[in-house]
């Protein structure tokens, strides 16, 4: 990161290096073509003068003096032009020369390409006031309509065609800085929208798998501290059966969580959906009797025939369901256990509830599991509460099979 501040500062100093040879070859091309047009006797624009009459060679010193003051034109855009005009009344004074003329146009358009907004409106102020007046001057002196009118066609020549140029390339710069400005923020929006997916998406996968692994992995941590906690028995043959019924409940529990953990590495891996589908409602049998087999008592309340339900509802349920039987295997009391589904037609709603200490809620774990519930449902729309209720602890979630707005 060091190194961008001085990037932008050699960056800069070749933007300026560049804005300081431009002005200076304008100035000697300026100079140059003076010289030329000298050369060829181009001078005497606005009559007879001084100049003139001796040697045409002294609008030299205007012409000097005009790309003098052009050197400042970037620095001091308004200071410049004001300095340009007095040289060029005073070359107009001597007979007027082509040179003072080029130099005072570039004067003009230096300023309005640089210049402040305020600073643009008054220096278009100025230049009508000149075209006008000079043309009311012009008539009020001669009454000659043909004059008056070549008058104010050489004035806008001369201070509005430089002064438009000046606008016009402005406004397209101006433009080209918005739209660059624009493409910088779109870029920056499609970043933060990539990023935010792929939150998203880490949100998700997360709880997937806190959804798939932990009820295994707490059965596995269950019966496993049972089985070395429980006091040594004197039948040996009944420690035997007790120690297999633990290591068949952990073996059990330690397959279907490696059976998960591969199916999300396959989805991780390939991005294919139909070969890895999400555990759905119609799984539900398989996953109580998983519960069962760990010593829960078990009663499960739901349709016989199904409908058909959406993906994303059909999953988020199971999760739940399956979310909820793991928290009251780690944290309930022993005691029934009871889960209802329930289909209305518009929505499904899941409840599950088990046993608790009187006065007391399930122990704390880490949070994730309730959040990651609450988060499924409601983002499909639906509601999700947990809490004691009656003595015992329901979690209740109401998925509508439609997401509301």
């Amino acid at each position: 990161m060091g190194r961008v501040p001085g990037l932008v500062g050699t960056l800069r100093q070749r933007v300026r290096g560049t804005e300081r040879a431009r002005v200076v070859s304008d100035a000697v091309a300026t100079f140059v073509a003076g010289l030329a047009l000298l050369g060829v006797g181009l001078v005497g624009l606005w009559g007879g003068g001084p100049a003139l009459a001796t040697n045409r060679w002294w609008f030299v010193l205007t012409l000097v003096v005009m790309c003098a003051v052009m050197l400042a034109k970037a620095r001091s855009p308004l200071p410049s032009l004001g300095a340009g005009v007095l040289v060029f009344g005073a070359d107009a004074l001597l007979g007027g020369s082509m040179g003072a003329m080029l130099g005072l146009l570039d004067l003009i358009y230096s300023a309005a390409l640089r210049v402040g907004g305020a600073a643009l409106r008054r220096l278009s102020v100025a230049v009508v006031l000149s075209v006008t007046g000079g043309a009311a001057a012009t008539f009020v002196a001669t009454g000659d309509l043909r004059a008056t009118a070549n008058v104010a066609l050489l004035a806008f020549a001369v201070l509005g065609t430089p002064l438009w140029w000046g606008r016009s390339v402005r406004q397209q710069t101006e433009l080209a800085a918005l739209a660059s400005a624009r493409a910088r923020d779109l870029a920056r929006i499609g970043e933060l929208r990539e990023q935010e997916v792929v939150h998203a998406e880490r949100t998700r996968m997360a709880g997937d798998l806190h959804d798939a692994l932990a009820s295994h992995l707490s059965a596995i941590a269950i019966h496993s501290e049972a089985a070395l906690s429980s006091p040594r028995a004197d039948d040996e043959d009944r420690a035997a059966r007790r120690d297999r019924q633990a290591l068949t409940a952990i073996r059990s529990a330690s397959v279907a969580a490696l059976r998960e953990m591969r199916a999300m590495i396959d989805l991780l891996r390939t991005g294919d959906e139909a070969r890895t589908s999400p555990a759905r409602l119609a799984e539900l049998d398989a996953l109580t009797a998983g519960f069962r087999g760990q010593g829960m008592e078990l009663t499960v309340s739901s349709p016989a025939a199904s409908p058909e339900l959406p993906a994303a509802v059909d999953q988020a349920a199971y999760r739940i369901v399956q979310e909820s039987l793991a928290n009251a295997l780690k944290h309930g009391r022993s005691g029934p256990v009871d889960v209802t589904v329930a289909h209305t037609g518009a929505a499904v709603r899941v409840e599950v509830t088990n046993a608790v200490d009187d006065g007391a809620v399930p122990a704390a774990g880490t949070g994730v599991g309730l959040l990651t519930m609450r988060e499924r449902a409601e983002a499909l729309g639906g509601s999700f509460h947990a809490g004691p209720a009656d003595g015992r602890w329901l979690v209740r979630a109401t998925i509508p099979l439609e997401e509301t707005p």
